[in-house]
């Protein structure tokens, strides 16, 4: 998990730079984008491609502290789905009673309410119409 959000910040801030160059550079077009989706029902959500925002939200997601669940699979429920869309790849979390990575993996959270404290917070500074969720 770690690796990812390392890997997607570094992407960042090599297109950030990339953009400093002459002027013969050819310009990349690099796009990312972060959903995030709160709960209670019926849930609602805001999208912005801000990358200050989205750059917050990876911060965020590095910042878990987490151990592996062993059971195959938990129905924790979830309070704050997390989609993030960065150049063409798609990216899922959910927190709530476990956090559920990309990838599927679920794992137990030792700082869930700090977590969902400061997702919340960026939610609430997102400068977007909040929308029923599909």
């Amino acid at each position: 998990m770690k690796k990812i959000i390392c890997l997607l910040l570094s992407i960042a801030v090599i297109v950030s730079l990339c953009g400093c160059g002459s002027e013969n550079t050819e310009s990349i077009n690099f796009s990312q984008e972060v959903t995030i989706v709160k709960m209670p029902s019926p849930p609602k959500c805001k999208t912005t491609d801000d990358v200050s925002v989205v750059n917050e939200v990876i911060a965020v997601l590095g910042k878990i502290e987490k151990s592996p669940i062993e059971d195959e699979n938990i129905n924790g429920g979830w309070s704050i789905m997390i989609k993030l869309n960065i150049d063409g790849q798609s990216f899922n979390y959910t927190i709530g009673g476990v956090f559920t990575d990309s990838d599927g993996k679920q794992y137990y959270v030792t700082n869930g309410d700090e977590i969902e404290k400061k997702i919340t917070e960026i939610y609430n500074k997102i400068d977007a119409p909040e929308v029923d969720y599909p």
